[in-house]
């Protein structure tokens, strides 16, 4: 296979923190607005592995490797959810996970021979054992929603809480500061399209992301434990939730350390409408089991 196939084939597995450069979150991303909703998610004693975003006071979506780990596919036990939109530090408040929920279709994230490239199922949601406050309301993006932002070229919102520099530091454990960026949405069509000679030249069979985000060289890339990550769009005091960060295909990313040297990245999601059961399920739960507060 010749060098440029293999660049336009390199696959950014995004809540794999890397051996010897530590990644950056949202690289050549800007200080996050408070959107009061985006969180990170420690498992332990691994640390900050994904990020997520608070649909409701104790509902928290992520996308379904961020509820694995990902060489065994065991679920992660002891988990917690930082407080959204603050660096993350060693000593900072964090909210016990009380349960989880997978999505049935959960697929392996690429550890066999025959690589899918997207897993299946890539939704997964943390329920809080405590609430979390939030503001404004949440509603799930529609398949004609998506298909609307896409065909208007409407940018959407991400915001992570992925590995940093080494130098950013609490008791010799990284701190985690929320980054932001926008991405233009990409049609699936237009990116099998563009992918289907390129994988049958691989052998790589899958790819199944329901939608995309266009990175380009030069500019904001999401990376290391940025999976998770919402993709949304606001509407006065309304958040429209498109779906979490998955992975991504094309071009070299820069959050290897390196240089983003290649062509364009597309980074595929999981969109929330495909999980609405999913969600119906997460939120019967929370009403069964309301929170009670502890008498003092």
């Amino acid at each position: 296979m010749n060098k440029k196939l293999i660049a336009f084939l390199s696959i950014l597995s995004l809540s794999i923190s890397l051996p010897v450069i530590p990644a950056h979150s949202m690289e050549n991303g800007f200080d996050a607005p408070v959107d009061g909703r985006t969180v990170p998610i420690i498992v332990q004693p691994m640390g900050i592995v994904c990020t997520g975003f608070l649909y409701s006071e104790r509902i928290v979506f992520t996308a379904g490797h961020c509820l694995h780990e990902m060489r065994t596919n065991q679920i992660f036990q002891d988990v917690h959810i930082g407080a959204p939109n603050v660096t993350y530090t060693a000593s900072s408040k964090r909210t016990v996970v009380a349960k989880s929920f997978v999505a049935s279709n959960w697929g392996n994230f690429g550890w066999s021979d025959e690589i899918n490239f997207n897993p299946t199922g890539e939704f997964g949601i943390y329920i809080l054992k405590e609430p979390i406050k939030v503001s404004g309301k949440v509603e799930v993006a529609t398949v004609e929603k998506v298909k609307q932002l896409t065909s208007s070229s409407t940018l959407v919102t991400n915001i992570a809480y992925g590995k940093q520099l080494p130098t950013d530091s609490d008791n010799g454990l990284p701190s985690r500061t929320p980054k932001y960026a926008q991405f233009p949405l990409v049609s699936y069509e237009t990116v099998k399209k563009e992918f289907d000679m390129a994988l049958s030249l691989s052998g790589k069979k899958k790819y199944n992301m329901t939608f995309h985000v266009l990175q380009v060289p030069g500019g904001p890339s999401t990376c290391s434990a940025d999976s998770g990550s919402p993709f949304y769009v606001k509407e006065n005091d309304k958040f429209i939730y498109i779906g979490p960060v998955s992975n991504g295909i094309g071009g070299a990313p820069n959050c290897s350390g390196k240089p983003w040297e290649d062509s364009k990245m597309y980074v595929g999601a999981a969109a929330a409408y495909d999980y609405l059961d999913l969600i119906a399920e997460a939120e019967k739960f929370v009403a069964d089991n309301a929170y009670v507060e502890p008498k003092v």
